[in-house]
């Protein structure tokens, strides 16, 4: 912060020109505690003469910064100034203006000394409850009175909170006692289980018998909630009982809600290790294939218990301690479900599959999971994306021998699917890795080692980048055969190595920059550091008995400065104590960090990221003061790299554009010198 005993008059200038809200959001981010005082001073007349959008898109992230401030006398007038304004608004006749002013005092008050809640916040609040003639305000304050609770503490919940919420419960306006039921719950969790079950839960049960269907609609709503909070006794009794009535409500709109919320409160029920009331199965398993006579209804809930399947399936086999089959309760609604003509329906059990498949034993899987697996591999793109997109987590639950009888669908994938599709590709490319130790090495040499290979010269970017890693883990591989797919590697990393195309070149020495980073996870034990350094010391002397850091080095003379990077971004980041021992690489790496526009690029791109739109910047003024030049000598333009005529050493397609603004490196320089 700049020393404001030595600040200048110029220092301390305010610029007039600037409208009211640009010089507010200008000069509340001045370094000077003083022009920041002065401004929040401003603060409410300028919130006075904005309209809403304004308010919370500008005016909110200042003063939620200001809450903040390093000076307390900015913090403490931001108090001082926005109190009584939010007081005063929470009484608008704007919904939106009182939602915005909800969610700012919460924000004051966790800024606030606690002593200090009670008188200035809390009573503001209460107030608002007692406000007889308008129930806009009473709504307002069953809110607040809510997310104000972790705020203010317990003592204070239990003591003035409760019973406002009990009472206003109990108000004569059934949208009063709608909001109420919302909230409630919100307020047990802070007051604690004996006030939740001598005072809040009682009022929440006649809430649930409220003659408003609204009221008992928002009971359903907020009814797993509740249950979240209260004692495994009281959710089996008491809850169970009174979601029991509301799924056999007398108005539809009510058992809709419930039913909607049915599974999320099942699995509420999962950490009883008792048996989930059959009563309830039997009700959400009859949403797999319910009538109520509104298809946009029925749509609804299908896709809700479809949505809830898994955590439904989890309470059901943790309460079947007995081992009676709880699964075999849910097979049928399931198998229903797979097969369900919404789309969306069907997607959302293909993204959960392997969560499901991770509940039950290998038998169950393989007896009524993978049919359904195969099922989803052929279904629209929409739903194969789901199921694609976990199908390491799906395998990895299958028994070795049937595993490997499915080793073909990765294959299939890529020949099933567009070429233009490339999400695809790049959700598979991104679990090879781990996939690759799902397999037998015989089966990882003939089925997976062609796709990653293939993967290496994807036409995108993202793509190749994500094959990399498997790469990397295919070089490390131990067992039988581990040999052969070594070979195989090293010659396709040599391939690409001497390739023409610069982008090969890079992929070689982003490979070889991964194998050298190891694959242990950065945040290892104290005790594992030295294994994991042992480790990576150990691949690096192996790619160097193997002549891939021969051929890397070799790089750093390359025509193309996006190579030169690489190559000082791989060399830089091997072991120093290896590098001291092998003199052509210390030789290449100092030569790199000779090299003036390797350096450029590294400072301004990869050392400080801050400044790469600058160079950016940079780079395109020159290019447009180049091309005004020719045009003035009537030269003739050349085609820049990437252009539509196709130029030596690169992609000629359609993604090379992707391609040289993907390359790992990013450099800001042009493509070959």
């Amino acid at each position: 912060m700049q020393d404001e005993t030595s600040l200048r008059w110029e220092d301390l200038s305010i610029d007039d020109s600037l409208a009211a809200l640009p010089r507010l959001i200008q000069y509340t981010q001045s370094p000077i505690a003083l022009q920041r005082l002065v401004h929040v001073k401003q603060l409410s007349d300028v919130c006075l003469n904005t309209d809403l959008q304004t308010l919370i898109g500008a005016v909110l992230p200042i003063i939620r910064k200001l809450e903040e401030d390093e000076e307390y006398v900015v913090r403490t007038l931001i108090l001082e100034t926005f109190l009584p304004m939010l007081a005063r608004m929470l009484s608008d006749q704007s919904p939106e203006v009182r939602t915005v002013c909800s969610s700012g005092l919460v924000s004051l008050s966790k800024c606030m000394n606690a002593g200090d809640l009670g008188p200035h916040v809390l009573t503001v609040v209460l107030q608002l409850a007692h406000d007889d003639e308008n129930e806009e305000m009473r709504m307002t304050a069953a809110g607040l009175l809510a997310d104000m609770c972790g705020v203010i503490g317990a003592d204070l919940v239990r003591q003035f909170v409760a019973p406002e919420i009990i009472s206003l419960a109990e108000d004569p306006v059934f949208r009063v006692r709608k909001a109420s039921a919302l909230n409630l719950a919100k307020i047990c969790k802070i007051a604690g289980p004996a006030d939740t079950k001598n005072r809040l839960l009682p009022a929440y049960v006649r809430l649930t018998r409220d003659d408003m269907y609204r009221v008992r609609k928002a009971c359903a709503e907020s009814l797993v909630e509740m249950s979240k909070v209260v004692d495994s006794a009281t959710r089996r009794g008491e809850l169970v009982s009174v979601f029991a009535g509301l799924l056999d409500d007398s108005s539809k709109f009510v058992r809709n809600a419930a039913l909607q919320h049915l599974g999320n409160f099942i699995s509420t029920l999962a950490d009883d290790d008792d048996p989930v009331p059959s009563l309830l199965i039997e009700k959400f398993i009859g949403m797999a294939q319910i009538d109520t006579g509104d298809a946009t209804t029925d749509a609804e809930l299908r896709l809700h218990c479809a949505f809830s399947f898994p955590a439904v399936v989890l309470a059901v086999e943790s309460g079947d301690k007995a081992g009676k089959g709880g699964w075999l309760a849910l097979v049928d609604a399931f198998q229903i479900l797979v097969r369900d003509v919404m789309w969306n329906v069907r997607k959302t059990l293909s993204c959960s599959l392997h969560e499901i498949a991770k509940l039950l034993e290998p038998q169950l899987v393989e007896r009524d999971l993978l049919q359904v697996f195969e099922l989803f591999l052929r279904d629209s793109e929409e739903v194969k994306v789901g199921v694609i997109s976990h199908i390491y987590e799906f395998l990895s639950v299958l028994s070795p021998l049937c595993r490997e009888s499915y080793l073909h669908t990765l294959t299939e994938i890529f020949d099933s699917g567009s070429p233009l599709n490339w999400r695809m590709r790049h959700i598979v490319a991104k679990q090879l890795p781990k996939l690759i130790n799902l397999f037998e090495m015989k089966s990882v040499q003939h089925s997976i080692l062609p796709l990653v290979v293939t993967l290496l010269r994807d036409p995108v970017a993202e793509v190749r980048t994500s094959s990399f890693a498997a790469v990397a883990s295919m070089f490390e591989l131990k067992g039988g055969n581990q040999g052969k797919v070594q070979v195989e590697i090293i010659r396709e990393m040599t391939t690409l190595a001497v390739s023409t195309t610069y982008v090969d070149r890079v992929s070689f020495l982003c490979i070889c920059q991964i194998l050298a980073a190891g694959h242990a996870p950065t945040d290892v034990a104290e005790e594992d550091k030295d294994k994991k350094k042992g480790g990576i010391l150990e691949l690096c002397t192996m790619m160097q008995n193997k002549k891939l850091l021969g051929l890397a080095v070799k790089l750093k003379d390359d025509k193309t400065s996006n190579v030169r990077v690489a190559c000082w971004k791989l060399l830089s980041s091997l072991p120093e104590e290896f590098i001291a021992k092998h003199k052509e690489l210390k030789k290449g790496l100092q030569e790199l960090e000779d090299d003036k526009i390797v350096m450029k690029t590294v400072n301004k791109v990869i050392l400080y990221p801050a400044a790469e739109d600058e160079a950016e910047k940079e780079v395109e003024e020159a290019e447009a003061e180049a091309e005004a030049g020719e045009a003035e000598e009537g030269e003739e333009t050349v085609e820049p790299s990437g252009g539509d005529e196709p130029q030596p050493g690169q992609h000629h397609d359609k993604n090379d554009a992707e391609e040289a603004a993907d390359t790992p490196t990013n450099s800001v320089e042009s493509s070959s010198e």
